[in-house]
């Protein structure tokens, strides 16, 4: 019988140790091959979108960026430059703090966006469609009770 087949708390705890262990070293792989996909961005371009997206009209600054896409803050900075010179992102002085400089989405890059995480969701969908929707969802609290996890220790 394999771990997490009835055998116990202890095991299936174990087995989605191991899971997560995985998950995190396949992720950490993606980021070291990170080059520019089918639609021109890179993961962390992704990532630094997807923060951008999630945070919707809220002062959004390179620091929070960094924290949001787990980026160091030099990196961020050279990807805001690549970001802004393809039309894709805009920094600004903050309108409440002018000493800030927050970052925002241009349209296109609301368009480019939409587009990025439609491919993103298609392919987490194709690798999870035999799986029923309460397996996902499930899934999906897993996943977030770990993060809150790791965030508290």
């Amino acid at each position: 019988m394999s771990a997490g087949q009835g055998t116990g708390r202890a095991d299936a705890v174990g087995d989605l140790g191991g899971a997560m262990s995985g998950l995190l070293g396949a992720e950490r792989r993606l980021r070291g091959r990170d080059r520019r996909g089918p639609h021109g961005l890179s993961f962390s371009e992704v990532r630094v979108l997807m923060t951008l997206g999630r945070a919707g009209d809220e002062d959004v600054t390179a620091g929070d960026l960094a924290r949001g896409a787990d980026l160091n803050p030099a990196s961020v900075t050279a990807l805001l430059d690549s970001l802004e010179e393809r039309g894709i992102a805009t920094r600004r002085r903050s309108e409440r703090d002018r000493r800030c400089v927050v970052v925002s989405l241009t349209d296109e890059g609301r368009e480019v966006l939409e587009q990025a995480t439609e491919r993103w969701l298609g392919r987490v969908d194709a690798a999870l469609g035999d799986l029923p929707d309460r397996d996902v969802a499930a899934a999906a609290e897993v996943l977030r009770r770990l993060a809150g996890l790791f965030d508290a220790m």
